[in-house]
């Protein structure tokens, strides 16, 4: 039998995530629907990123990287004149080497995860997080509340350990947006979705069943602890919620999916985003959420911008531009 550490030496060095997981079926579809995305592999390895929020210790963890072809982002947009745009302003015209930006929040006995990283069964570019709690020493027994985003297998599918086939975080209490949790775990889901995502689905029933009993179903503005407010910020799955964190007069917004390019997502919150399931919907949300960044002064984390994805948001022109660092 392969122990944790031994598999995660070897994944560092290359080893193929299917040649050891249990459930190789699952991770060989999802693997593929996923890398139809990505032309090539750029990895990000294990890091820890900490600063202090107020009264919480922020950590952000590395879970890798998940690399998109430019296409992706631009949906909408004339290929060339994407393209361009992005040439202007120097980033790369062919693939967006997206980082996996996993937030923990500590408060006293308070331990808080934002997702849970993709585990081993995604991608041999992403499943770094237990590498990286490691390297922040963190006791995965200890922590108290896992609140998810949205239920995409890069932030719902390290909710199981694969060696152990349970929990990983045993003794945390989970959160989910009502209707993100009843539209991945409805009858019937997997048949109704296009090949491609069948095994988004398949996987987070995998992994969201286990922990239902313990699950609390949210609402708009649901409170998870003093301080931390999930809201809703819908487009790129059907209840995407977002989490605010405010602490001695400051805010503090986890964004999730909704801003996934440090340039095209807050220069032009309008292109579509070809992994939003509701185009339209998305887009609006980031128009309305950069509105409210900007006017309440609110610092941000974005699970796919360049790692650690700490930054803030400024006005440019007649629009707005990320800013890395708070």
């Amino acid at each position: 039998m392969v122990d944790r550490r031994t598999f995660l030496k070897g994944a560092a060095t290359g080893a193929s995530f299917s040649q050891v997981s249990s459930t190789a079926g699952l991770a060989g579809a999802a693997g593929s629907a996923a890398l139809a995305f990505s032309s090539q592999a750029i990895a990000h390895p294990a890091d820890v990123h900490r600063f202090s929020f107020g009264e919480f210790e922020v950590m952000v963890l590395s879970d890798g990287a998940i690399n998109l072809p430019v296409s992706v982002l631009t949906e909408n947009m004339d290929a060339e004149k994407a393209k361009a745009f992005l040439a202007e302003n120097g980033q790369p015209t062919d693939i967006r080497p997206g980082a996996v930006n996993v937030v923990m929040l500590k408060r006293g006995d308070e331990v808080m995860m934002m997702d849970v990283g993709s585990g081993m069964n995604f991608l041999e570019t992403a499943g770094r997080l237990d590498e990286s709690l490691d390297m922040a020493d963190i006791d995965r027994d200890a922590v108290t509340n896992v609140v998810i985003t949205h239920a995409h297998p890069d932030h719902i599918w390290g909710i199981i350990d694969d060696f152990e086939e349970a929990p990983r975080f045993g003794n945390a209490d989970y959160t989910i947006s009502a209707t993100e949790f009843d539209f991945w775990m409805a009858d019937g889901r997997v048949e109704q979705l296009p090949d491609s995502l069948k095994p988004f689905a398949l996987g987070a029933q995998r992994n969201l069943s286990p922990v239902a009993e313990r699950t609390t179903m949210a609402q708009d503005n649901h409170e998870v602890a003093p301080g931390v407010t999930m809201i809703a910020t819908p487009g790129h799955t059907p209840g995407h919620m977002s989490v605010l964190i405010e602490s001695e007069g400051k805010q503090l917004l986890i964004t999730g999916d909704t801003f996934t390019h440090d340039l095209i997502a807050f220069q032009k919150p309008d292109w579509h985003f070809g992994l939003d399931m509701d185009h339209a919907q998305a887009a609006e949300t980031r128009v309305q959420l950069l509105k409210r960044i900007v006017a309440d002064d609110i610092a941000l984390i974005g699970y796919h911008l360049t790692w650690p994805g700490v930054g803030h948001v400024e006005e440019k022109d007649s629009g707005y531009r990320y800013v890395a660092g708070l």
